[in-house]
This record gives C-alpha cells, sequence and structure tokens, in this order.
C-alpha cells in the first residue's frame, strides 16, 4: 500500500521522536508529504478539570512546539520529504488528531507509544487508543 498524506501528531517525547521517524522512512519509501500536528492546551483545560489555563503557561508550550517543530522541519527537507506543521490549542487531543486527518485527507497516521499495558495503559494511552478507534485511516503505532 502507498501512503500519499501521513499525520504524525507530535508532543515532542522520544515516543513521538520514533513515531517521526518511522514517518520519514515510508514518505521516503512511498514519495508521501508528512504533517506534524502538535496539540497544546487551549484557554480551558481538560487535563486540569476544565480549570482556566494562564495565559503564560500557554505561552510557554507555543515556544516549546515551534522549537521541536523547526527541528523536524529540518531534517524533513533534508531528506527532500514534503512537511507542513501545524500546532493548535484545544481541549481534546483526540478530537484535533481526528479532525485534521479528515481535513488533510490523511490516509496514514503515525503515532507513539509509551508500550505500557494495564492501568497504565488506560491512563497513559488514551489519546492513541481513541485516535485508533475513530481514525477513518490506517493508524501506525510504533513502539
Amino acid at each position: 500500500m502507498v501512503f500519499k498524506n501521513i499525520l504524525v501528531p507530535y508532543d515532542g517525547t522520544n515516543f513521538s521522536n520514533r513515531a517521526f521517524r518511522k514517518a520519514l522512512d515510508i514518505a521516503k519509501k512511498d514519495g508521501s508529504k508528512i504533517t506534524v500536528f502538535t496539540v497544546i492546551e487551549g484557554e480551558y483545560s481538560a487535563i486540569r478539570g476544565f480549570s482556566k489555563v494562564n495565559p503564560q503557561t500557554i505561552k510557554k508550550q507555543q515556544s516549546a512546539a515551534k522549537k521541536f517543530i523547526y527541528k523536524l522541519e529540518q531534517t524533513a527537507k533534508s531528506l527532500n520529504v514534503p512537511i507542513s506543521v501545524k500546532i493548535k490549542q484545544g481541549t481534546s487531543i483526540v478530537k484535533e488528531i481526528i479532525n485534521l486527518a479528515n481535513l488533510k485527507k490523511s490516509d496514514l497516521i503515525v503515532m507513539g507509544s509509551h508500550g505500557r499495558t494495564g492501568l497504565n495503559k488506560l491512563i497513559l494511552g488514551s489519546v492513541t487508543y481513541g485516535v485508533a478507534q475513530q481514525a477513518k485511516c490506517s493508524v501506525m503505532v510504533v513502539k
């Protein structure tokens, strides 16, 4: 199967770095375009019980996201892989990923996994699980 539009949800962790590397390998082989997507907390955070988030916290998250995404752009460009990036504020990471995948007509989502099981999987793997359940396209989970 050849993939044309690959979406990589990215949070700056080693797990998402591995997913990005896998997406690069696929993109080089298939001639695909990669979209890297980072969701930062919105004005109200679901993680914090929908409490109001300090504007300075949002600015720090935006700044950090821009820095690590810049490095990804440079890596992809050095390999002649077309890349676009999107940073968005939101309260539901899964919903934002699914919405962008549909908008971009992604045919593959490549995500990192923490490789946890049991209760930790329920708590910490909920984004990956939610995307895998709701996506209309293929989802690759990279450990």
